[in-house]
This record gives C-alpha cells, sequence and structure tokens, in this order.
C-alpha cells in the first residue's frame, strides 16, 4: 500500500506539473508580448478587470467546482454521478439567467469599459471551471491536462490575432480567453459526451442539490473571505497609486504565479492521494513526509524564479516595468506560505469539515484588509506585497494548530532548513545586485533543485 501510494502520488504530480507548466509556458510567453507593447495604463487596468472576474468567480459558481470533484471522485455510481452533474449544471444555469438580469441594469449607473466583454467572461471561466472539475472526476487526470493545455494554447495563439491583425488592444485578452475556454471545453466534450450525455433535468433534485450545498457552501465563505485578501490589494494599490502602479504590479505576479501554479499542480496531485489514504494507520508520518519534502522544494523555487527574473529581465519584460523585478522575491515568499496553507486545508477536505476551513481564512481578511491599506499607503507597492505575506504567514500559521486535533503535521529539520535558505537568499537578493551573483546563485540553486527532484525520486521508488 505504501509503495503505491508513493508511486501514484509521483505519478498524479508528475501529470499535473506537465499539464499545468506547459498550460503557464503558454501563458508565460505572453508576458513580453503585454510589457513590450502595452503600457502600464493599459495592463494595469486589464489586470485589475481580470481580479474583478476572478473575485466574483467563487460567488457565480457557489464554489460548486470543489463538490463537483470531491463529491464525485470516490463514487463509480453511475445514478449519483448523473444526479450531481445535472444538479450542479442546471443551478448554475440559472445564476446565469440572474446574473444577466442583474447586469442589463448596470451601465444605467455605472459607466465601465468593455462591460459586456467583462460580463461574458464571468461566464465562460463559471462555465470552464465547474468543467474541468467534471472531467478530473468523470474522465481523467490526463484529460484534466489536456484541456488546460487547449484552453492555455488557444489564449495564447487568439490573443496574437485579436492583438496583432486585428488591433482590439487589450479587448484581444478578454476576446481570447473567452473563446478558448469555451473552444476547450467543446473540444474535449464532443467526442466523448461523458459529462453532458449525465446531464438530464429529470436529475435536478433537491437532496442532491442540498448535499451539493452542505459542502459547497462553507467552502464559498472561505473562497469569499481569501479573496478579501487577496483581490483588495489591487484594488488599493489602484485607489492610492494609480493604475499606472497597477502594470508595475502585474508583471511581479505574473512571474509568482509560476510558483502557485507548481503548487496547485502538486496540490491537485495530493488531493486524490490524501483523499484515499488519510484513514491509513501511518497517515501522520506519511502526511508529514510530504509535507516537509514539499517545503523544501517551495523554498528552492523562490530563489530560482527570482534570481532567474532579474538575471534574464531584459528579454523577460520590457523596461518601462523593470521596477517590477524588485517586487518578486517577497511576492514569492507570500506564495510559498499560501501552498503551505493551501496543504493543510486539504486535510478537512479530506474529512468534509470544510466549514472549519472557513474560521482561519475570515480572521486573515479582518487582518490582511486593513495592513493592506496601511502599508501600501505608506510603503506603496512593497507595503502591499508585504501585507500579502503577513496575511499568508498568519494563515499557514492558524491552520498549522487547527489541523493539530484532526492529523498533526510534525515539523522536521528539512522544514526549519528551508526557510534558513530563504532568509539568507533574500539577504542576498535585496543587499547585492551583481549579474555575476545573480548567475552564480541561480546555478547553485538550480542544481540543488534538479538534485533534490532526483533524490525525491529514488525515494519514491524505493518506498
Amino acid at each position: 500500500m505504501k509503495i503505491e501510494r508513493n508511486r501514484q502520488l509521483a505519478k498524479d504530480i508528475v501529470t499535473y506539473v506537465i499539464g499545468n507548466t506547459g498550460s503557464k509556458f503558454l501563458a508565460f510567453l505572453l508576458i513580453p508580448i503585454l510589457t513590450f507593447f502595452l503600457g502600464r495604463e493599459e495592463l494595469g487596468y486589464y489586470d485589475i478587470s481580470l481580479e474583478a472576474i476572478l473575485f466574483l468567480l467563487p460567488i457565480i459558481t457557489l464554489q460548486m467546482r470543489e463538490s463537483t470533484f470531491r463529491l464525485l471522485i470516490n463514487t463509480n455510481d453511475e445514478s449519483y454521478r448523473k444526479h450531481i452533474l445535472s444538479s450542479t449544471f442546471f443551478i448554475e444555469f440559472i445564476i446565469f439567467a440572474i446574473v444577466l438580469v442583474i447586469a442589463s441594469f448596470l451601465p444605467f449607473f455605472f459607466s465601465i469599459r468593455y462591460f459586456r466583454l467583462i460580463v461574458l467572461s464571468v461566464y465562460a471561466y463559471s462555465l470552464y471551471e465547474i468543467y474541468i472539475q467534471a472531467v478530473r472526476s468523470v474522465y481523467s487526470s490526463a484529460h484534466f491536462v489536456y484541456i488546460s493545455l487547449i484552453a492555455s494554447f488557444l489564449t495564447l495563439a487568439l490573443t496574437l490575432l485579436f492583438y496583432l491583425f486585428f488591433k482590439r488592444g487589450i479587448e484581444a485578452l478578454f476576446i481570447a480567453n473567452i473563446i478558448s475556454r469555451i473552444s476547450a471545453m467543446l473540444i474535449i466534450e464532443i467526442p466523448r459526451r461523458k459529462v453532458l450525455s449525465n446531464i438530464s433535468l429529470r436529475y435536478f433534485k433537491r437532496e442532491y442539490v442540498r448535499e451539493i450545498f452542505r459542502y459547497s457552501m462553507p467552502m464559498l465563505g472561505t473562497a469569499v473571505a481569501f479573496a478579501i485578501i487577496t483581490s483588495p490589494g489591487k484594488f488599493v494599490v489602484n485607489y492610492f497609486l494609480g493604475t499606472d502602479a497597477n502594470g508595475i504590479l502585474a508583471p511581479a505576479h505574473k512571474f509568482m504565479s509560476i510558483l502557485i501554479m507548481l503548487g496547485t499542480s502538486f496540490s491537485q496531485a495530493w488531493q486524490v492521494t490524501a483523499v484515499k489514504n488519510y484513514r491509513e494507520h501511518d497517515n501522520v508520518k506519511f502526511f508529514s513526509e510530504v509535507f516537509n519534502k514539499y517545503t523544501i522544494a517551495l523554498c528552492l523555487l523562490v530563489l530560482c524564479i527570482s534570481f532567474g527574473l532579474r538575471s534574464f529581465k531584459t528579454i523577460l519584460i520590457g523596461s518601462e516595468f523593470y521596477q517590477s523585478v524588485n517586487l518578486i522575491y517577497i511576492y514569492c515568499v507570500s506564495a510559498v506560505f499560501y501552498c503551505l496553507a493551501l496543504f493543510l486545508e486539504i486535510i478537512y477536505q479530506c474529512t468534509k469539515q470544510t466549514a472549519k476551513i472557513l474560521y482561519s481564512i475570515v480572521t486573515c481578511a479582518v487582518i490582511s484588509f486593513p495592513l493592506t491599506i496601511l502599508l501600501t499607503k505608506s510603503f506603496g507597492l512593497t507595503g502591499t506585497i508585504t501585507a500579502l505575506t503577513v496575511a499568508y504567514v498568519y494563515l499557514f500559521i492558524f491552520r498549522y494548530f487547527q489541523t493539530k486535533s484532526t492529523l498533526p503535521i510534525r515539523l522536521n529539520r528539512d522544514f526549519w532548513l528551508s526557510f534558513i535558505v530563504l532568509a539568507v537568499g533574500g539577504v542576498i537578493f535585496y543587499c547585492t545586485n551583481n549579474r555575476i551573483v545573480d548567475y552564480t546563485v541561480l546555478f547553485m540553486v538550480s542544481g540543488l533543485l534538479i538534485y533534490y527532484l532526483l533524490t525525491m525520486k529514488k525515494y519514491v521508488s524505493k518506498n
């Protein structure tokens, strides 16, 4: 059992990392285009519009994207699958109708640039997020990877098409994201029809709606509170520093999202293994080993991304955005604590005690919002990212002690050594600005990361 679960976890991690890395690489190719051809104000407006869309996403979906996967992952009951999928999608279509009615009145009260495209983006993102979770459970992890790659490739291709050939400016980004998500769903679904064939009005039953909401509603509160932690930063920046400053923040966020993407890939794979193994007799040892080794990888990645961006900034971003390089290290440190907190969140998903997740995220939001205002007003963009880092550190610490009664994670030498490396790397990053030093650190850390991954492969094969 131990051999099999380690191998399965490794296989799942590789699957998700390859898929998400491919998707992120395609999205990564857009960064030079965005920073070389768009001005700070344009990029800042698109970035804050995207933030608004992502803020609305859990509300529009009622976090049913989470319940879709969790309720279907361990079932072979075809009737149950049809009830869950049918109930989920019909609820979502009802929500879409309500949103359309509300949206039709908003232009009378507010003037919002690209309003129709923003509304269509909300629809496309919402439907896509629910569908890809259905793909994970009904199809396979491989199909989940395929659809992500297809959507990313189409986004890149269509952005280039609408921007370079049709001269649509930032409209090209909205249009490309909408079409790519709808197209990716159709490409996966039409030849197989494993999701659509399970959807029927006769399977839309009240008892299954209640079951979906019992799982998803606590997650909704968590998602909204989490959005209050992450989203206001850009809105606060926009208020105090202007759209131009959001344009500076955007490239740093894009590069930091590489770490978030890798952490998300791990979490998607770990979620499956964790749910299937949390009842095993050695679950504390197993979860703790994975957690501590995961921390090492995250901290090494912070150094790789930060020193890599500074070493090759001339070819990665436009000169107008070089200021964002100074923000990347702190931004990546915040991502480390976010990923560790997400790891701990999965413990409650294993037991379906999702309501407990809400305690930590709500208190974190209460701390984060005023701190973001205070630090942004006093220290600018550095203050914004510092506030986010403090919030995520708090979230991790809260969850670490909160989960002790359910499944206590034991921190070993690897965990503490990781943060010593992170602190030393931070001192070098902010106290030096020499290309030779950057190349040396990048080379050494990349070697350590490769060595670590090879030893992990050996660990998996032996166990």
